[in-house]
This record gives C-alpha cells, sequence and structure tokens, in this order.
C-alpha cells in the first residue's frame, strides 16, 4: 500500500477469497457490483471484499465506507487519484489476504453464488487460475472463444487461454508471490494483459468453467469505458511490449512461446501501423519502428508470422527493415482504397496495389492476402427427398468474383464430401466485394443417413473461399425444421434439414441420427369417392395430442377439413369436389404436437353411388358404408388388428360414418 494510502474497517484474518474492487467515480454502478458479493455462498470468515478508491469525488468514496461499516468483512482503502485502474489494481491484490483473489470491475457483478462454485472447482482439482464465464450487460463483448466448454486442465495454447488477458478470474494467490507481477502503471489500458499473461505463464493447472454466466461485465451507457478509448500507436507499443516481454520471461523458445503470441499478434500489432502511424512526426515514426524492432526480436519468426494477416505482415516487414517510405505508401493506398483490394487473376489472389508501389515492396515482402467470404441464404425448401436453395456469394474486398460456386455437402462423421453445381442468378459487384446470387438444387435420394453439413465454395482455379452456410439469412427465412420425405406410396419422413444451434448454420440430418423426428407418422389408407362429389380419406395417425387436418383451399391457402375420429388411430377425413382434380393441390397438411407434414392423397375408389345399378334401387348409405369398412379392415390388418370384435366395432362404425360427416360437414368434429 502506498505511504498516502488509508483504510477504514476491521480487518478479516485468513479468508479463503479475497475479492480486489477498484474504484473510480462509479457511483451509478457501485452498489449493484458491491451487493452482488453478498450472495456468493461464502461466510464472512470465507470472503473479504477489499475496495480500492482511487481518489473518486463523486459518492464513491463515501459509499465503500459505508459498505466497510456495515459489513464486517468489507475494508475500504483510499488513496490520490493515479490516473488508471493499475495503482488501485496493485493495492487491492497485494492487501489481499486470501488464498485465492478475485478482481472485479466496481461496475460489474457477480453471478449468485458464483465465488463459492469457482473456488470449490479450483480447491477439488488444485487448480492455480479458474477462468469463469463472463455474461454480458449493456452490450458489452465477452470472449466467447475461451468459454465453449468446461474444461478441467486446460493447455494454453490448444484452449486458446491467452484471448482472455483481463484479470476477472480467480488466482491462487501464491501466484503473485512467485512471479512478482503485478499492473505496469505506465499502461494507461490493458495494465492486466502482462500481469495475467505472468500468471497463466507461472500456474500449474488452469480450469475453465463455461458451464453458466459468472461474471456480467458492463458496457456502460456513456461510452466512458477505458477499454473504449482511442490509443495511439506509441501506447499499443508500450502494451505488446509488457506482454511480450512477460512472455519472453515464463517461456523458452519453442511452441509454446509461439503459440501464446497469437493474441497479440492478431490485436495489438496490427494497430502499431494502421492509420494513426502517418500521423506521428517523421521522428517518432523511426524511433517506434526502433521499439518494434527490439520487442519483435524474440517472438518473430516464420511460425509467429502466420498469426499475422498477410498486410500486416508486409508493413510490419517495412517497419523492421526501416523502409519507412513504403511503409506509408501501404497504409495510406489502404486507408484511401477502403473496401476493394484484392484481385485474382487466375492464378492466385494479390493485393490491388499500384505498380509502383508493389515494386518497391518487392516480392519477398508481398504475401498472397487470406480473402474471406460471405454467404447469405436467401430461401430454403423441401420437396420429397429435394432440397431446393437460393443464396449469394461474396467474395469480401475482392474485386474479382468467383467464376464458380458450388454447394458443398460434408457428411460430419466420414468428411465425405459431395459437391452440387448451383446457377448463377445474376452477378453481384458491391462495396464488399464481387459475387453472384445462385440457385441449387439437391436430391438427397441416395445420400447415407448421417448428418450432412452445408457449406458454399467460391472456386477461383485452385484456391477456393469456403464458407459455412446458413448462419446469415434473409429477414424471410425461417429457422422452423422441414422434413424430407421418401418418394412413393406410403411415403414418410426420412430426415430433417434444420438449424445448428449458436451459430445456425445448415445442416440435414438424413435418418434422423442426431435429431429427433416429431412428425406425426401419417399414412393414407385410402380414399372413398362420394356421391355428391366430395371423397372422405381414411388416415392413421401414429402419435399423441390433437390431430388437426387441412387441405389447400383457393389460392393454394390451407384450410382446416371436417374430420372425425375413428378406432385404431384412424381418422376419417372429408375432402372437398374441388380436390378432385390431380396435381400439386392433391394433398392434406396434417398437424399435431407443433409439427406439421404434407401428405400426398391417392386417387379415390368410387362408391356405390356412382354407379347406375347402385343408384337404382338399395341403400345408398349401406353401400357407401361396406366400401368404407372395406377400407377400414385394410388398415386394420396392416396394423396386425385381426381380432373379429374389432372388425365388427369398426364395421359398426363405418355404417353410420357417411351420416355422421354428411351432418358435420360446414363444422370441424374433433
Amino acid at each position: 500500500m502506498t505511504d498516502s494510502a488509508s483504510t477504514t474497517g476491521p480487518a478479516v484474518a485468513g479468508p479463503l477469497v479475497s475479492m480486489v474492487v477498484p474504484v473510480y467515480n462509479t457511483v451509478t454502478y457501485l452498489a449493484e457490483t458491491l451487493e452482488s458479493l453478498l450472495d456468493q455462498g461464502l461466510s464472512e470468515s470465507e470472503l473479504e471484499v477489499v475496495m480500492v478508491d482511487d481518489g473518486s469525488d463523486d459518492g464513491s468514496e463515501t459509499m465503500v465506507d459505508e459498505y466497510a461499516a456495515r459489513y464486517p468483512n468489507f475494508r475500504a482503502i483510499h488513496q490520490e487519484q493515479s490516473g488508471g485502474p493499475a495503482s488501485p489494481c496493485n493495492e487491492g491484490i497485494w492487501a489481499s489476504r486470501g488464498t485465492y483473489f478475485f478482481v472485479l470491475g466496481a461496475d460489474d457483478v457477480m453471478a449468485p453464488r458464483a465465488l463459492r462454485e469457482l473456488v470449490d472447482v479450483a480447491e477439488r482439482e488444485g487448480s492455480d487460475v479458474v477462468l469463469a464465464k463472463l455474461g454480458s450487460l449493456g452490450g458489452r463483448r465477452t470472449p466467447d472463444s475461451v468459454y465453449t466448454k468446461t474444461v478441467l486442465d486446460a493447455d494454453l495454447v490448444e484452449h486458446k487461454i491467452f484471448n482472455t488477458l483481463a484479470a476477472v478470474k480467480l488466482f491462487r494467490r501464491e501466484l503473485v508471490d512467485v512471479t512478482g507481477a503485478f499492473h505496469p502503471p505506465h499502461l494507461r489500458v490493458g495494465s492486466d494483459q502482462p500481469f495475467v499473461a505472468a500468471l497463466f505463464l507461472a500456474a500449474k493447472k488452469l480450469t475453465i468453467c463455461a458451464d453458466r454466466e459468472y461474471v456480467l461485465i458492463r458496457r456502460r451507457t456513456d461510452g466512458s469505458n477505458i477499454t473504449r478509448t482511442f490509443r495511439s500507436p506509441v501506447e499499443y507499443v508500450d502494451l505488446s511490449g509488457a506482454v511480450l516481454e512477460a512472455i519472453v520471461r515464463g517461456t523458452e523458445p519453442g511452441p509454446l512461446r509461439d503459440g501464446v503470441v497469437r493474441r497479440t499478434f492478431r490485436r495489438e500489432i496490427p494497430q502499431i501501423v494502421g492509420r494513426a502511424f502517418l500521423d506521428l512526426p517523421d521522428a517518432e515514426q523511426r524511433v517506434l519502428a526502433d521499439r518494434v524492432r527490439a520487442m519483435l526480436a524474440p517472438v518473430l519468426n516464420d511460425a509467429t508470422s502466420r498469426h499475422l494477416d498477410p498486410l500486416t505482415r508486409t508493413k510490419i516487414e517495412l517497419l523492421i527493415e526501416d523502409d519507412l517510405e513504403a511503409l506509408r505508401g501501404v497504409i495510406e493506398w489502404e486507408t484511401s482504397t477502403k473496401n476493394v483490394q484484392v484481385r485474382h487473376d487466375g492464378a492466385a489472389f494479390s493485393y490491388a496495389l499500384p505498380a509502383e508501389l508493389a515494386a518497391a515492396i518487392g516480392p519477398k515482402r508481398l504475401h498472397a492476402p487470406k480473402v474471406r467470404g460471405r454467404t447469405t441464404l436467401r430461401g430454403v425448401t423441401c420437396t420429397d427427398t429435394h432440397v431446393e436453395i437460393e443464396a449469394t456469394a461474396i467474395a469480401l474486398g475482392s474485386a474479382t468474383a468467383a467464376p464458380e460456386t458450388v454447394l458443398r455437402l460434408r457428411h460430419r462423421s466420414t468428411e465425405h464430401e459431395i459437391d452440387v453445381p448451383t446457377e448463377r442468378v445474376k452477378d453481384l459487384s458491391r462495396a464488399a466485394g464481387s459475387g453472384q446470387e445462385f440457385r441449387a438444387r439437391a436430391d438427397l435420394s441416395d445420400f447415407r443417413s448421417g448428418v450432412w453439413d452445408a457449406y458454399v465454395i467460391q472456386r477461383f482455379g485452385e484456391d477456393e473461399i469456403v464458407n459455412r452456410f446458413g448462419g446469415e439469412k434473409a429477414a424471410s427465412v425461417s429457422e422452423v425444421p422441414q422434413y424430407l420425405y421418401s418418394v412413393g406410396e406410403g411415403s414418410r419422413a426420412v430426415g430433417k434439414l434444420y438449424f445448428t444451434r449458436g451459430p445456425a448454420n445448415l445442416s440435414i440430418d438424413l435418418g434422423f441420427t442426431l435429431t429427433k423426428n416429431e412428425l406425426p407418422e401419417v399414412i393414407v389408407r385410402g380414399v372413398l369417392g362420394m356421391g355428391d362429389g366430395t371423397e372422405l380419406a381414411i388416415a392413421e395417425v401414429l402419435g399423441g395430442g390433437t390431430v388437426e387436418f387441412l387441405v389447400p383451399g383457393p389460392g393454394d391457402a390451407w384450410h382446416r377439413a371436417p374430420h372425425a375420429a375413428l378406432a385404431g388411430g384412424l381418422y376419417s377425413v372429408v375432402l372437398p369436389a374441388r380436390m378432385r382434380r390431380p396435381g400439386a393441390s392433391r394433398r392434406m397438411l396434417v398437424r399435431s404436437l407443433g409439427e406439421e407434414r404434407t401428405v400426398p392423397l391417392p386417387g379415390s375408389t368410387p362408391s356405390g353411388t356412382d354407379s347406375a345399378s347402385d343408384t337404382a334401387g338399395g341403400n345408398p348409405a349401406l353401400h357407401e358404408g361396406e366400401h368404407t369398412a372395406d377400407i377400414l379392415r385394410g388398415a386394420l390388418v396392416d396394423l396386425g388388428v385381426v381380432a373379429r370384435r374389432s372388425v365388427r366395432r369398426v364395421g359398426r362404425e363405418a355404417t353410420s360414418l357417411v351420416r355422421r360427416v354428411r351432418a358435420g360437414q360446414g363444422r370441424d368434429q374433433r
């Protein structure tokens, strides 16, 4: 603690965990933050809260004293304003007495019992660091790549641990003593990054807890989060240098070092040679080049260079080699060109640099760009075993459109791939890049069972831009699953087109190997032609729940059809006279348990009233009942129900069926 710091509130000895809360002018959010610490499933002897006020003048300084007076395990430390978060974080960590410590922003919130769960994991697993999944308040972005699943013994590189270098984690306190790590006070932003990097590298075991959101980090409504403020190229060199220094100190040359520098190479280093570099005076540019050259010397090699995007790699090489004139030319071209920056000459992609500038850079320092694609699903329909797709595909930043685009279906288990040709509808030339609108039709009748994931491939000769498909959709595309059906009599569901959880990409499950068939199983046992032109369909529906039948009306809109429930899961459905016409309208929609399926209807069997002999004498209702009974008996045989009592009962129902249906026409008889 600094000489100018003072404390209030009684000390608490030997807690299990210390919660460090650096505070500076956050009175709007501070009470919610501190109140969340009262519901952590830890007793007063297990938890201490160390609040470090960094010279606040908005009432936060009074609030921390009030909490320290109210709760014996809360301590307040006051110090003069330091101008950044490093000093209060250091003071709080150095003053902590717990076996573990956790740093929480004064505007963030701990979920109920979060600390209890995290400490229990650390104690049970012997973890030195426990990374807790973060949630968002106000739309602040969180590092999702680290928290895809819980990992009890995580690897620094494999599990991308260095993607999250904020101190919002549970640390074993002795790591600070072993490493001597602290938040560098000269860093206005990101002072926790070199501190956390050092602790990560010293930890013997790291655990990721991703089962729920343990901490909610806030994006302030006034945009005053310090991480959102402008940073100059010099500040990015300061931050990168501090992190890379901690990495070099904590590793030997090799795969581990090459892997953990990835975050700094991808996030901070590109900012050093961005547009703001041109605003520096020439002398400062040269000083910056000297610092970058020394900073990267221990870590820059063929493996780590691949972490940089190709254009950044070119710019960094120009900076290191002190070719500042060419570097300025690249940055000026990049900022003026905006979107379309690459082209394909039939052999490879290249940056569309002016010829004179490209020559000055030279082929060894010009690296081939990595071009990404963007696809938008505009429509998808399933008919029998066919899937029809309408979509767009763009090569981002490219002045050249792909000569060929295909739909690729990849079997998730075997990785077997089938490419489906597409029909180009029109070419697209947009500010974001070039591409096409296309259609594709795939017949899946001969595909093997399993999950097939959909991709869009934009081909430029030997080069391919591969995109998982369906995550970006037009507003008219519904994410409701669609079913595929076998063709022919007794049509049945054979698979499901659905969108994956999370990214909502398009996949097709043939044989229901991963997803469930939630459709009612419907078998049309026959259709009986009635004397007045209507028809009577006998349908068997397997599955529980209320059943609803619909038929196409004018304009192919669906309308409810009157129906009656029979025995053995059978239903009789009245079909209007207009449905006698053959064609696509001769179908029926069945809804049950929130799902629906369309079934084709076979031709009808004429009733006794359709012939002159039947109408000349006898009882028409009896003839119709006999035909209906035949259909019902056939259905019962198919079901294996052959008991005489059941047949007689169904026969009796069939005899009165026509009278009941006719009496109920025009209303639903469910």
